[in-house]
């Protein structure tokens, strides 16, 4: 068995390797049942996802968009409570096949050793003022 990740660096390393490596499962023992995620600011239909269920419907709703997609990590910063994650992305657009590449920042907010709460952003500075936002859950 392994060893549960004890700082927020580790949960959020452990979820991101997780995902990479395509299991879900070891993936979502790191992520609250009760989690709050969110796409970018900047899209039209921006709303907030609930639980598990809801970070799989962020995913595919993102992610489904694109053939060919793929997503680096680049670097991980702890600001308080949360950790803010710097990626690279590519894919094709699945309609358009349009290439796109870009950096994106993702706002994990840890609390009890599992993220309970998942941001995405477009540009870093929207990221890091996002970790200045009081989380109404308290964690």
């Amino acid at each position: 068995m392994t060893p549960r990740p004890s700082s927020r660096l580790e949960v959020a390393q452990a979820v991101f390797d997780a995902y990479v490596r395509g299991d879900q499962a070891a993936m979502f023992e790191l992520i609250d049942p009760d989690i709050v995620s969110t796409q970018f600011p900047e899209q039209v239909d921006v709303r907030p996802y609930h639980g598990h269920e809801g970070v799989v419907q962020v995913m595919a709703n993102w992610i489904g968009t694109w053939d060919d997609y793929s997503i680096e990590l680049l670097e991980l910063r702890e600001i308080g409570d949360c950790v803010v994650a710097a990626l690279h992305q590519r894919g094709r657009g699945r309609g358009s096949g349009v290439a796109m590449e870009g950096d994106v920042w993702f706002v994990w907010r840890v609390g009890g050793g599992k993220l309970v709460r998942w941001q995405m952003f477009s540009t870093e500075r929207e990221a890091i003022d996002a970790t200045a936002e009081p989380y109404p859950g308290g964690n």
